[in-house]
């Protein structure tokens, strides 16, 4: 039985951590049982010593602890769910709210037939009877002068309705004047409006088959008129006013002849072939007085034609109309007092005035509301015409008063009934707070006095209900609130406008219905002419509702123009001081940049208007301003402004607008540097440029080659879109020869040569065709390899991108005359070692063993990766997607895993698989060539693949259509996303509460209880539990994700995770754990990839980045890529087969800190203190154990180095919780437990001395550790005591006849659960037993 090994660390005496921590080191599995005084003694002491100095290793126990802060979720913004791809719904949801033909009603035809003294014979009138017409006693006077009189009376109240209308009257007419008038007026107007209308009080009613009644010129006789020929002298369009008794008559017989008259006039044109008529005879429009056997009121207190009031004096008539049906206000009223309203009705200060200004706005409102569902209707009935709107609005309270009377006006177009609409009540209550002050009003106005009007709170009152529905209603009522439309005649008044357009801004902010809303009921000119008001205060409310509009909308760049209403946004993105005093400026800057950039976007006048203006110099005046959403808007707003226009790019030269961009591809915000990026890609790319743009163009290339380390694919994509443009421009022959030299230098780094004759022949080519005039370091070379690796980046949107890119020179250079032999040649040496790659990497797989060089070396050599990144991005592999020789399938990761998929089929295959097997870049495959020639089928890439088109301006556009005036739904309580949030934070309460009880058991009780056994089929390579799910991830040698519930031992999803050949993955993280989790994957290829929705079939890749770029070889084995991650902070720590440690901040997505790591080996395990997220611990493949302070500058951030490991560091780990202990385990068999602050191990447990430590999982919540040996032994330890607590055999093969090989180790971050993986398959999971026996 071993010993117990005293190791003399000479900790300081004075330090109580480091006397706690100098315990007795344990060698061996009996060592506890050997001296069980002294253990009992020092854990004792340990215990005691621990309470006194507070307990936390390192000095932890002062700084905040991670609970302390407050969590945030990582990539969870908008980019990470579209990829920063532009929405077509959003677009798409817009509506044709303008006008596109304004059809004006110019004249009027008032047919009058009244025969004063004489009625009808078909009418029996009763006694008294209604007498009144156009408010005037036709018995008064002589009937020719009381005719006169009623019809000047009716001209000039339709007059007053529209003033530029011409109107002629015909009075008592013939058949003969009838026939001459219609006709006349149609030649006049040509293809305008004429408004008809018909007074037949004094002749029979209309018949049944169509025709109304006139007089002979003697008055002795009826004579009938049919409708079909009066469409025929009038033509089309006319709005017809039918007052009549049976008026519903003419209606029905003139839609009968309509009709039939559009029949005849399609079948002429078809006979003809000739064009139909632009305006159809049945969109003529009719008001008619009452139905078919209906008969006019007649009651004496009415006027005669009560239809005609209503219709040209409806103040008036609605006046009278209350007064008759309220008797108690006759009392104090008469109905001589009710025409005698002071005021004229285009004053809206005066009661008159103010009255036609709420009539207006509620009957706008009543039409609106039951028009919602036919919003063409609505524009051309209560927006096209102001005559034809005036009379339909009217027509509301004709329908109102007329049914009171048993009458029913009808209409054509119909509209819905309207005379029972709440907002009537809203005008009666308006009408009798006018009547009540009427008398008064009368009074002060005979005696000359000023007029004591108290205004109407209507509007006031409908505002403050239009604000009690965003309040309360907004969110879960799709029905549009009916008090839009009274918003929209609210801005007619000074008063109440402020509060109206902040009240519309609320309502815009809801979402692109609203705004789409908004333009239907007619919101637009009215925002329009406001922007030539003065008012400073209007400013941010008028710039947020454009920037509301012109999100949904695009088409409004002409109204800008045209009354120069885009200086107001250039005077507000202009620095000034007029805009201080508004709070929150940047934001009202950054609506105003978005505002100018669509008003740049395809609108040559505009960019020059904007020029003229000095928008560039404006713009770059913002570029360090704090607020992000400036920065990105004034990058969008130049590159609409220079696009396709090479004055404004000649002046964004003269302000050294690029370099400036070009400082903005390394802002903190990914969204801010893709928006520089989308500029500068719109600056590139000119035809006949001169020699300094030249210069310019290539220094902005070379200054943006920082995108190829950026952690944002949207910002990689945005710069493959920009060199897109440069390829597309400078042509094919310098990016020819950049690919040729490429070619050579590939073809030499190839342990085997084309024969000479070959590679003369090939030069000869290349020297024919003058492409080897270029060096080596050409801007153009240099910009092709970063095609060609972005060609191969682990993101597929920024991979197809630039494949389309590369495929594109490829193709050319395919085309090339006497370049085929030469690069078939290529090709298939290319397509030789790829299937020999591919077989050595089966082969490798298959037959991995542990050997002495680390727990992971292959047997062969086969598997050892290249030491950097010529292989991925070889040109002459990339010739293969556009030039397929023999059997190009490169499926490199074939998985034996049907049992496991249950059929699944795999909807994410590799970038490198599309590619080779599909279209996804766009391009033709060519399959079984043996030549390029075009006599075999060749047909070379069309270049209107390039350049590329970008997105993300689109992308960036649709921030304006999502709501920003209220929380999000995760905010809002009651929310579904807040419920389930909510819902998760109690649940993960509980697994703590559970798991803070059995942390002290833990570290005494046996682990060798076996809790389930899982079958994976395929071993697994890496293992990761889920702090609050019951989900435990497994990572295959053929670089499948599995998830499993380990609970019910059911695979939960399988996912590709879409690795290279030869390349595996190495590390395994989740992030926001505490909510949805995603898990995050790191491989060799340096490649960071991340996946929500993992659980599921669906799931998707969120991001992905090479995270490692530059390998450099080390005296050991590759380790990879190894990471650790920061919850809190949001901060990523990655390390591997280089000679830094990179410090990555997922929220600016870019690396913020490079810490040289001091040190010859690779980086083979990486972690960090979860306190303040400052000191990161690394092991390497010499065994040395590194600590390192972030807060130091890079050269001098190693704080501490520990070299007591003699091989490979199998893993390092600091605990999250306890007593933060920071445990190494190495190769050599031993485990070492480390405090930062001293310069020597505090316990040694030399846990395999036999064997080498394959595998290595520390507790985050309580002192036990777990080491697997290539002996096949797995121990479990209490890192306190150096005490052996299980030692666990496990076993494999059938009916368990040898013992299984660990692969994989780890523990459950809060349960005490441990999975550890066989090189059978197998995943077996153990618990403590006493501790979680309670928990299941």
């Amino acid at each position: 039985m071993p010993a117990v090994t005293l190791h003399a660390s000479a900790p300081d005496t004075n330090n109580d951590d480091a006397r706690s921590t100098c315990s007795t080191l344990v060698n061996g599995e009996g060592a506890a049982s050997n001296d069980n005084t002294t253990s009992h003694d020092d854990q004792h002491r340990n215990e005691r010593q621990r309470q006194t100095a507070g307990g936390i290793r390192h000095g932890f126990d002062n700084v905040p602890f991670e609970n302390d802060i407050y969590p945030f979720l990582h990539f969870c913004e908008k980019r990470h769910d579209t990829c920063a791809k532009h929405s077509p719904t959003v677009r798409d949801i817009s509506l044709d709210w303008r006008l596109r033909e304004r059809i004006k009603t110019v004249s009027g035809l008032l047919v009058i037939c009244l025969n004063i003294g004489t009625d009808p014979p078909d009418v029996v009138k009763t006694n008294p009877c209604a007498k009144l017409e156009c408010w005037i006693d036709p018995f008064l006077l002589v009937p020719q002068k009381s005719l006169e009189a009623i019809g000047k009376s009716l001209q000039g109240q339709y007059e007053n309705i529209n003033s530029r209308t011409r109107f002629r009257l015909s009075l008592d007419p013939s058949v003969e004047d009838t026939k001459k008038f219609c006709c006349q007026m149609r030649r006049n107007v040509k293809e305008e409006r004429i408004l008809f209308h018909y007074n037949g009080h004094g002749v029979p009613k209309p018949t049944a088959s169509g025709e109304i009644w006139v007089f002979n010129r003697n008055y002795t006789q009826y004579i009938p008129v049919s409708l079909y020929d009066l469409q025929g002298w009038l033509g089309s369009p006319v709005i017809y006013v039918w007052d009549c008794s049976s008026a519903g008559n003419i209606v029905n017989a003139f839609n009968r002849f309509a009709e039939q008259r559009d029949i005849e006039a399609a079948q002429h044109a078809q006979q003809h072939q000739s064009n139909p008529p632009l305006v159809a005879w049945r969109d003529c429009i009719q008001l008619a007085a009452c139905g078919p056997n209906e008969i006019l009121p007649m009651n004496p207190d009415l006027p005669a034609d009560v239809f005609t009031a209503c219709l040209t004096t409806p103040i008036e008539m609605s006046l009278r109309w209350v007064v008759m049906q309220n008797p108690l206000l006759t009392a104090n009223i008469t109905m001589d007092m009710v025409s005698k309203i002071p005021g004229r009705a285009s004053e809206r200060r005066t009661p008159l005035g103010e009255l036609n200004w709420i009539f207006t706005a509620v009957t706008d409102t009543i039409a609106w509301c039951v028009l919602q569902d036919q919003p063409e209707l609505f524009k051309r009935l209560f927006r096209q015409d102001l005559m034809v709107a005036s009379m339909f609005r009217n027509f509301l309270l004709a329908e109102r008063i007329m049914r009171s009377y048993q009458c029913t006006p009808i209409s054509t177009p119909q509209l819905p009934s309207t005379h029972d609409h709440p907002m009537w009540q809203a005008w009666d209550l308006a009408v009798d707070m006018c009547l009540f002050q009427l008398p008064q009003l009368l009074a002060a106005e005979e005696a000359g006095a000023e007029l004591p009007y108290v205004p109407s709170t209507f509007f006031a009152e409908q505002l403050t209900a239009f604000e009690v529905w965003l309040s309360e209603g907004a969110v879960n009522n799709p029905k549009i609130p009916e008090q839009l439309p009274i918003v929209l005649q609210v801005l007619l008044s000074q008063v109440h406008r402020l509060r109206a357009l902040m009240l519309l801004s609320r309502f815009l902010d809801l979402g692109p219905w609203a705004v789409n809303a908004a333009l239907s009921v007619g919101i637009f000119p009215y925002v329009l002419k406001l922007l030539q008001s003065p008012a400073a205060e209007l400013k941010p409310v008028l710039v947020f509702i454009w920037a509301r509009i012109l999100a949904v909308d695009r088409s409004c760049q002409n109204d800008l123009l045209k009354d120069h209403g885009y200086a107001y946004f250039i005077n507000i993105l202009t620095p000034n001081n007029a805009m201080l005093s508004i709070p929150h400026v940047s934001e009202h800057r950054a609506m105003s940049a978005f505002i100018l950039s669509v008003f740049c976007t395809n609108f040559k006048h505009g960019q020059q208007a904007c020029l003229r203006m000095n928008v560039i110099p404006a713009c770059l005046a913002h570029v360090k301003d704090p607020d992000p959403l400036l920065r990105q808007f004034i990058c969008l707003c130049l590159g609409q402004l220079w696009m396709n226009n090479k004055e404004a790019k000649s002046a964004a030269i003269a302000e050294n607008a690029h370099e400036k961009l070009c400082a903005m591809l390394g802002d903190e915000v990914p969204d801010v540097r893709a928006a520089a990026m989308y500029a500068l890609g719109t600056f590139l790319g000119d035809a006949n440029k001169t020699e300094q743009v030249i210069n310019i163009e290539h220094n902005i290339t070379i200054s943006a080659l920082v995108a190829m380390s950026d952690g944002s694919p949207i910002v990689r994509r945005e710069f493959v879109i920009a060199l897109s443009n440069l390829v597309y421009q400078a042509g094919p022959e310098k990016f020819l020869v950049a690919a040729n030299q490429t070619l050579e230098e590939d073809q030499s780094q190839r342990p085997h040569h084309m024969d000479d004759r070959m590679s003369k022949l090939g030069q000869r080519r290349i020297a024919d065709n003058h492409f080897g005039s270029s060096s080596h370091d050409s801007v153009y070379a240099v910009l092709w390899k970063a095609l060609l690796n972005l060609s191969v980046d682990p993101h597929p949107e920024v991979a197809k991108a630039a494949s389309i890119v590369v495929d594109h020179i490829n193709s050319l250079l395919l085309s090339t005359p006497g370049m085929g032999e030469y690069v078939s040649s290529v090709v298939r040496d290319s397509m030789q070692q790829l299937s020999r790659d591919r077989q050595d990497y089966q082969r490798s797989i298959q037959d991995e063993r542990i050997s002495p060089n680390g727990p992971l070396a292959s047997s062969s050599g086969t598997m050892r990766r290249p030491t950097t990144l010529t292989r991925s991005v070889s040109f002459a592999s990339t010739l293969r997607t556009i030039y397929n020789f023999g059997n190009t399938s490169t499926t490199f990761n074939e998985s034996p895993r049907s049992s496991i998929e249950h059929g699944r089929n795999n909807s994410n295959p590799s970038p490198t698989t599309q590619r080779n097997t599909s279209t996804s870049s766009g391009l033709p495959m060519l399959a079984n060539r043996s030549g390029p020639s075009k006599e075999r089928g060749y047909v070379p890439h069309h270049q209107s693949a390039l350049p590329l088109v970008s997105e993300f301006y689109d992308w960036s556009c649709e921030y304006f259509t999502e709501p920003q005036m209220r929380a999000s739904e995760s905010e809002e309580p009651g929310s579904v996303v807040y419920t389930e949030r909510k819902w998760r934070n109690a649940r993960n309460e509980e697994v703590l509460h559970k798991s803070r009880v059995t942390k002290t058991a833990a570290a005494t009780s046996h682990w060798d209880d076996q809790l389930v056994s899982i079958h994976n089929e395929t071993e697994a390579k890496l293992l990761l539990f889920h702090q609050y799910e019951h989900h435990l991830v497994a990572v295959d040698a053929y670089n499948y994700l599995v998830v499993w519930d380990w609970k019910t031992s059911t695979p939960l999803s399988v996912i590709d995770n879409r690795n290279p050949i030869n390349s595996r993955i190495t590390d395994l993280k989740f992030i926001n754990e505490k909510d949805v989790a995603m898990l995050m994957t790191a491989s060799d290829d340096g490649a960071i990839r991340l996946w929500k929705n993992y659980d599921r079939e669906d799931a998707q890749l969120v991001s992905s980045w090479r995270a490692l770029k530059e390998k450099e070889k080390s005296d050991h084995r590759e380790s990879g890529l190894v990471c650790d991650w920061h919850q809190e902070r949001g901060t990523l720590f990655t390390g591997g087969d280089a000679r830094v440690i990179k410090v990555w901040d997922v929220a600016q997505e870019m690396p913020v800190m490079d810490i040289p790591t001091q040190s010859t080996g690779c980086v083979t395990s990486i972690t960090s203190d979860h306190v303040g997220g400052n000191i990161i611990v690394a092991g390497f493949g010499d065994g040395l154990v590194g600590v390192y302070d972030r807060r130091c500058r890079p050269s001098s951030a190693m704080v501490q180095r520990w070299e007591e490991h003699r091989e490979w560091i199998t893993g390092v780990h600091m605990q999250r919780d306890g007593y933060r202990e920071l445990v190494s385990g190495g190769f050599d068999g031993s485990i070492k437990i480390w405090d930062i602050r001293e310069s020597a191990s505090l316990r040694t447990i030399e846990a395999h001395t036999q064997a080498g430590m394959a595998a290595l999982a520390v507790h985050d919540h309580s002192p036990v550790a777990a080491s697997a040996g290539d002996d096949h032994v797995l121990k479990i330890w209490n890192i306190d005591n150096g005490s052996l607590l299980s030692t666990i055999r496990p076993s494999a093969g059938f009916l368990g006849q040898r013992n299984a090989l660990t692969r994989a180790l780890t523990f459950h971050p809060h349960l005490m659960v441990m999975a550890a993986s066989g090189d059978d398959g197998s995943i077996t999971l153990y618990r403590a037993q006493n501790a979680t026996r309670r928990l299941f």
